[in-house]
């Protein structure tokens, strides 16, 4: 297992094509595993690609972020993303609730393409 973190994705003012690095990283994984596959020597090839997203998104009750649906729109055809709720334990069950539908309901609408997801 690898963990590829993404500190500060989003935080700047002008977050116009903000997600291309990670998308680039995404691509380059792919690429190296291909070239490893593709060799004479496949004994020993390592693995890297990114086999899933979790996109962790902020309880603000505002639901997804136009960034937020972009980066999943670029990103939705090239790995797997799991949206994850953060800090989901500071919310009360109804607003918490409420805010699993509102971002099940954006991402639908943006994507139409879930996944089966099971109902927690």
């Amino acid at each position: 297992l690898t963990v590829v973190d993404t500190p500060g994705f989003g935080d700047a003012l002008d977050n116009k094509n903000c997600w291309q690095p990670i998308i680039e990283y995404v691509d380059m994984q792919y690429e190296h595993y291909l070239r490893d596959e593709s060799g004479v020597n496949r004994r020993n090839i390592v693995d890297n690609r990114v086999h899933c997203c979790l996109y962790f998104i902020s309880p603000s009750g505002h639901g997804l972020k136009p960034l937020d649906i972009e980066f999943m729109k670029t990103l939705h055809s090239k790995v797997n993303i799991i949206p994850v709720i953060a800090k989901a334990d500071t919310l009360i069950p109804t607003k918490l609730a409420k805010f699993k539908k509102k971002v099940i309901a954006s991402v639908t609408c943006h994507l139409c393409s879930l996944s089966n997801r099971p109902n927690f």
